[in-house]
């Protein structure tokens, strides 16, 4: 849905103030991954899902003219443990042009991955 909100008050059944105060403990990453996919549509992207039988899941695989942008969300502390982006880099590099990981974090770049605050989701 292009509106978190409206997807917190289908799925949370009235706990919205609960978890805006950090109370209680939720899916945050389903939200999260709501949030980014709706402000890349906003912005016009086509949003493609990959899942090789629930083994490799990409969470968003753009097609750009420089190539292939794969985005990953992380909503957690761990986001720089993502082993589904880690597989495909190593086995198809050649053809991704960009890897981004978008979490609670500052401005990052690792190994070939960016890292940005999942506020600058709308400058990608």
């Amino acid at each position: 849905m292009l509106d978190t909100g409206l997807v917190c008050n289908m799925s949370l059944n009235g706990r919205q103030f609960e978890v805006m105060n950090g109370e209680i403990g939720i899916n945050e990453g389903a939200l999260t991954e709501n949030f980014v996919a709706a402000e890349l549509a906003k912005k016009g992207v086509s949003l493609h899902y990959h899942d090789k039988k629930s083994k490799h899941e990409l969470d968003f695989v753009v097609a750009t003219p420089k190539g292939i942008k794969i985005i990953e969300v992380k909503s957690g502390r761990d986001f720089k443990r993502h082993a589904s982006l880690s597989y495909t880099i190593s086995n198809e590099g050649e053809n991704i042009s960009e890897a981004v990981v978008l979490c609670n974090s500052n401005v990052e770049f690792e190994n070939g991955i960016k890292y940005l605050p999942l506020y600058m989701t709308m400058f990608l």
